[in-house]
């Protein structure tokens, strides 16, 4: 069990096995919620430092690995209940390389799939198929194929808007 304090000031025990993800707090997102955020049952602000919350944790779960959020500060996760990489849609752009699914939701990363996929499948999680490789290839396929029939709404072709009733 880690001994923790909440952003309240409350001691916090913390079954270290059950934690999902450890980041640092963002000043705009998590105001007054104390120093860092840890997922696990629920969610937990606590004052102590990310990394040092990282150590405790990672000395009752080994597994604990860390890749780096877009933003360049590091995100502690637990590959056994990870899945992943998930691509992007615009690899590099804001720094996001890859994704992975944490818990039931999303971290955007600045690591390749390649590396997210390794850190994985190091760890026990759930491996999905890297872009290229041949189920990757098939479902990009059947999208596409889907989409290709759908056609983008534009005013300028035609349709009909309120000031030309007759679409000409």
């Amino acid at each position: 069990m880690i001994n923790l304090t909440q952003s309240n000031g409350d001691a916090l025990d913390l079954d270290g096995t059950t934690v999902l993800r450890i980041r640092k707090t963002v000043a705009h997102w998590d105001n007054d919620l104390g120093n860092t955020l840890v997922n696990s049952v629920r969610a937990l602000f606590v004052m102590e430092e990310a990394s040092a919350v990282a150590a405790l944790v990672k000395a009752e779960l080994p597994g604990l690995d860390s890749l780096t959020q877009p933003g360049g500060s590091p995100v502690w996760f637990n590959p056994a209940k990870s899945s992943g990489p998930i691509p992007v849609a615009s690899p590099g752009k804001d720094g996001i390389n890859s994704a992975l699914d944490i818990g039931g939701k999303r971290q955007y990363v600045r690591e390749t799939p390649e590396t997210v996929r390794a850190k994985i499948e190091a760890g026990g999680g759930d491996v999905q198929p890297l872009p290229g490789e041949a189920f990757w290839n098939q479902a990009v396929e059947a999208v596409k194929d889907f989409f290709d029939g759908v056609e983008d709404w534009d005013p300028d072709r035609g349709v009909e808007t309120p000031e030309d009733p007759a679409g000409s």
